[in-house]
């Protein structure tokens, strides 16, 4: 097994910002090498049955995805690959977002920013959580961050104002603010969350990544003004 890791990420070497949530799999112990090729790797992560797959071209892909079972969500790393596996694996959506990673060992600057007001969040907080942030969660996916602990907030009067989180595949995520904050103060708060995650991750010998929406324009600036570096190339995530 430790073999297939050391080729597995020998091979996806080749593009760590773009494979950073493969590479971090493997790192962090959260992955399992499933099969792995001079032109491809297939990870699974069992805590969340999402699959991760980067493959050299098409025949790679379709040999990698061939050995998927019961993937309930498939991160691919190019985009023939991707429109082919959604076609062959059934899948119904395809997320197309910029890849980014921190690699800076230093954490961000917070601009002013209080850091200590950002506090951990658990399930007490579910319900006022899902009225502040409508349509931003899902339920069910919400309530295992934060039984997890993974998702972090600023609260007002006891009110969540903005919260950010770690998804269970290890990315930075879940960041969101109050729609009815003044545009300077959501985006101070934008900032100033992302500046803990990082922070956060760096504190735990984890290395920050994060999935953009392409769509997001704001969300990537505001990745980039904490130093984020961007993968020319897009990721796709099949659900």
């Amino acid at each position: 097994m430790r073999e297939m890791e050391q080729m597995a990420l020998s091979y996806l070497g080749r593009n760590p910002i773009l494979c950073m949530d493969m590479v971090e799999a493997l790192r962090r112990g959260d992955g399992v090498v499933s099969a792995v090729r001079t032109d491809g790797v297939l990870i699974s992560i069992p805590r969340s049955g999402a699959y991760l797959l980067a493959a050299g071209d098409t025949a790679a892909a379709e040999a990698l995805g061939g050995l998927i079972r019961g993937a309930r969500q498939l991160a691919v790393h190019d985009k023939d690959n991707a429109q082919l596996l959604r076609d062959e694996l059934g899948f119904t959506a395809l997320m197309e977002c910029r890849a980014a990673a921190y690699v800076n060992p230093f954490p961000p600057g917070s601009r002013g920013f209080d850091l200590l007001q950002v506090k951990p969040l658990g399930p007490e907080q579910e319900e006022a959580l899902m009225e502040s942030f409508p349509g931003e969660f899902d339920r069910d996916e919400l309530r295992e961050r934060l039984a997890a602990r993974a998702v972090y907030g600023v609260l007002h009067r006891r009110e969540p104002e903005g919260i950010v989180g770690v998804y269970p595949e290890g990315g930075v995520g879940m960041l969101a603010v109050r729609q009815d904050l003044g545009e300077q103060a959501a985006m101070e708060l934008l900032g100033g969350l992302v500046a803990y995650i990082t922070g956060w991750c760096l504190d735990k010998c984890l290395a920050p990544f994060v999935h953009i929406p392409v769509e997001d324009g704001l969300l990537l600036s505001v990745y980039e003004q904490a130093g984020y570096t961007v993968c020319e190339k897009n990721m796709y995530w099949l659900g």
